[in-house]
């Protein structure tokens, strides 16, 4: 790709700052660096009034990769992400350090209509820049690729984020599997190898893909990939197998917990919030109009995994439009017939999207489900020992764990996750230049 990149060296740093001022108050803040980028950015498209810096890099031991946003109207810029919408621009730059008035321009690119962004990666070689819709999920990724030493952008394209649904422990690793909604992906990850993760070849995926249920459909005029929920069936656990994990199905799908003996069946249903511990629990809801006559709890079995005599579980609801719940979880023990729940402040208003229990601790992945689609909540461990929590935070939903070694894995809507400690490492499946896949690491 043949792109004409322009120095601008005939604007001085005191100019930069003179025509900054002229149009928006709101770079009284900025550094001369970034006045002098910003000006660049206002010579390129004159129609742009706001500016924000998104992030500095060092790319050589002369240059800084400056990556801005410009808008027609005031930006509000937070820590990990921004709005981009159509009318907005995001633009690169090279920037010399000794003489940052030195700026070269590596291109622009238009934001998509209630995008909302994040800045995934960064390096020396390339930057990838993250995208959701507010009600429809993930938008395209896009992507720049660039060389620094010849200050020229080689590439800008887009594809389709691949979102990984499964995770399969295989025998000293594990495999996951996602698609982007066109074609399936498996990774492959193998603890100590270099590097640990690694697409897997056709011959290699095919075992895999046939554990994940697909089917076909369209959306628009595009045809596309459904992989399907996991087929579940009834899970015996307690005495003799008295007790079963049933599936209802229906208007509201939901599980349901029943115990056997001989020809008699006792049902043991969740037990639901009341409206008051709602409203203690979540006061910001009570604010926001949730009173009681227009309150429904409907707080269900989610994510369970069992542990001898107890199926643990995390509870699920919908967070919206009159449906409302409090978020936990705990577990149901068959030794005495009853519910173990645990309703921390830090779950209040999460349902829990997958669970791992361990003999020393239970994770949980969270995720809010409402009216605008599906948003994180982040990671949270409980110390069984202490029952002391702690959270960590993960932009993305989590759909799945395995233990591997030292290390936890998890699925996730927008990739991979590798927990070690306090240290969540992201990664998701890339493209380059001429089509291949990799999996490449956040660096955010």
């Amino acid at each position: 790709m043949s792109i004409t990149i322009t120095e601008y060296t005939g604007i001085s740093m005191a100019l930069a700052v003179f025509i900054l001022g002229l149009f928006t108050a709101s770079m009284q803040a900025a550094t001369l660096a970034d006045s002098a980028v910003f000006g660049v950015f206002k010579q390129a498209d004159k129609e742009l009034a706001h500016f924000a810096l998104l992030r500095r890099t060092s790319v050589t031991e002369e240059l800084d990769l400056v990556i801005a946003i410009g808008s027609h109207q005031a930006l509000s810029i937070e820590p990990t992400r921004w709005a981009w919408i159509e009318n907005d621009k995001v633009g690169l730059f090279l920037q010399e350090k000794t003489r940052p008035e030195r700026v070269y321009s590596l291109g622009m690119k238009s934001g998509v209509q209630d995008c909302t962004a994040r800045m995934e990666r960064v390096t020396a070689t390339d930057s990838v820049i993250s995208c959701w819709y507010e009600k429809s999920g993930r938008a395209p990724t896009e992507k720049w690729v660039y060389d620094v030493r010849a200050k020229r952008l080689l590439q800008q394209f887009s594809y389709r984020p691949f979102a990984i649904y499964r995770i399969f422990p295989s025998g000293d690793g594990a495999v996951f599997v996602g698609s982007d909604t066109q074609r399936l992906v498996a990774v492959g990850f193998k603890p100590g190898r270099d590097p640990e993760f690694r697409i897997l070849n056709a011959a290699e995926s095919a075992e895999w893909f046939r554990k994940v249920p697909v089917s076909e459909g369209t959306a628009g005029l595009d045809r596309v990939l459904n992989l399907e929920p996991e087929v579940f069936r009834p899970r015996r656990f307690g005495p003799a197998g008295s007790f079963r994990l049933l599936r209802r199905e229906g208007a509201a799908p939901h599980f349901a917990i029943e115990e056997q003996s001989g020809n008699r069946i006792r049902s043991y249903p969740l037990p639901q919030s009341t409206y008051d511990e709602f409203a203690a629990a979540r006061p910001s809801k009570v604010r926001d109009g949730y009173v009681r006559e227009q309150t429904s709890i409907e707080e269900q079995i989610g994510p369970w995994q069992l542990e001898q005599e107890k199926l643990w579980f995390g509870k699920a609801f919908y967070d919206s439009e009159g449906r409302n719940g409090v978020g936990g979880f705990g577990y149901f023990s068959s030794e005495d017939r009853k519910y173990h729940l645990f309703t921390p402040p830090e779950m209040a208003g999460w349902s829990v999207s997958a669970m791992e229990v361990e003999p020393d601790a239970v994770w949980m992945a969270l995720a809010a489900n409402g009216e605008y689609g599906e948003s994180s909540g982040g990671l949270l461990r409980y110390d069984r020992q202490s029952g002391a929590l702690r959270r960590l935070e993960l932009p993305d939903i989590g759909v799945g764990f395995v233990r591997v070694g030292g290390k936890l894995l998890a699925a996730t809507d927008f990739g991979l996750v590798v927990v070690e400690g306090n240290l969540v490492k992201r990664y998701f499946v890339d493209r380059t230049r001429d089509g291949r896949l990799r999996v490449a690491a956040e660096n955010h």
